[in-house]
């Protein structure tokens, strides 16, 4: 339970660190008209609200504590 504990934490902190310093972004491509080969799309970009990051965070901190204590 050690590693798995470690390695899910470590990466939960990253996501969380990105996440929460608004470097991650979603990108949402919607088709608005389509008139024989001519396409018109719209491109949104949204990121996640800040929170998530602070617990991903918070749930990665807490995943390494425990793999650190875990015994071997």
């Amino acid at each position: 339970m050690r590693t798995p504990a470690l390695v899910i934490g470590i990466l939960l902190l990253v996501a969380g660190g990105l996440i929460s310093a608004g470097i991650v972004s979603i990108d949402k491509q919607e088709t608005v008209a389509k008139i024989g080969p001519l396409e018109v799309t719209t491109t949104e970009q949204k990121k996640p609200a800040p929170v998530v990051g602070y617990v991903l965070l918070g749930l990665g901190a807490l995943l390494v504590v425990a793999g650190v204590a875990a015994k071997k």
